[in-house]
């Protein structure tokens, strides 16, 4: 990777881990799906004003992105996201990166060695350390929401990297229009109070979604998007393990969240797990997968 991408790359996990935490307002407020549309409705509409350039992914392509990497995942992360502290579910999220690398082998065709099937292994330790908290240990549905939001979102990208034919801004375009009709129909079928929500949000619970909207996805993924066209999975997906850094230190100074020791022993081995996965970790001795 050159200088000027791995400056990008860190771009998509500081609005990621800042944008997850600053999330639970407005999550508390807005109907999960009805607060992606919200979100991808307005990243449609000033995109479309921007560039109305013809999209060169096939539309049937992105509606099966869009369907994983908006709709389901987003449903499923944001649900789970109410029931738990922003700290332990951006840890738990983080079981993205090793599915992402297996999907990566049996969906985009790459290499999966000895190194990235026991760093996959450590992170799912972490992940259940995190999980089986003996004090506080976290309520199950939620982090089963959020490991299937993660697995929805790693098999997206995965597509996106291996079928996507646009570029940053304008694959952002192109999802964000495939995706909504599906949350329209969604909100509409399995959600209510989206007029009272709207009638009754706080201008401090506009201005969360507000900044989620701008940072948390069309900021992030307007990078992420460039990244995947330029470099591979393996490349891009070690720098998502620097979101529950950005995450736990906002969580910390803007909700007054504690993280207990035990998070922080499963929220280690979960990113030990990871750069292994990523080959960042003084595993070098190990040579398979490289």
């Amino acid at each position: 990777m050159t200088p000027r991408q791995i400056l990008l790359a860190l771009v998509p996990p500081a609005c990621w881990g800042v944008g997850f935490t600053i999330a639970k307002p407005a999550v508390a407020q807005f109907p999960p799906l009805f607060m992606m549309l919200l979100v991808y409705g307005a990243i449609a509409a000033w995109l479309t004003l921007r560039d109305r350039a013809p999209i060169a992914t096939s539309w049937a392509r992105m509606l099966l992105i869009s369907s994983l990497a908006v709709t389901i995942q987003g449903a499923l992360i944001f649900i789970g996201l109410k029931g738990l502290p922003a700290t332990t579910a951006n840890l738990v999220l983080q079981i993205q990166v090793p599915m992402a690398v297996i999907l990566g082998w049996l969906v985009g065709g790459e290499m999966l060695g000895l190194r990235k099937s026991i760093g996959t292994l450590i992170a799912i330790a972490g992940v259940a350390m995190v999980i089986g908290l003996p004090e506080e240990t976290p309520p199950l549905l939620p982090v089963v929401l959020i490991v299937a939001g993660a697995f929805a979102w790693a098999l997206g990208q995965v597509l996106a990297r291996k079928l996507g034919r646009d570029d940053g801004l304008r694959f952002l375009r192109a999802n964000a229009i495939a995706a909504l009709p599906q949350l329209l129909l969604a909100t509409i079928l399995f959600e209510s109070g989206q007029i009272a929500a709207l009638q009754t949000a706080s201008p401090g619970q506009w201005a969360a979604l507000l900044f989620v909207g701008v940072i948390g996805f069309y900021a992030a993924y307007a990078a992420w998007y460039t990244l995947l066209r330029q470099c591979r999975i393996d490349e891009v997906a070690p720098f998502v393990l620097l979101m529950p850094v950005f995450g736990i230190v906002s969580a910390f100074l803007a909700l007054g969240e504690t993280v207990a020791p035990a998070q922080i022993a499963g929220g280690l081995v979960i990113l030990a797990g990871l750069a292994t996965v990523s080959g960042l970790a003084p595993a070098a001795t190990v040579k398979a997968g490289h």
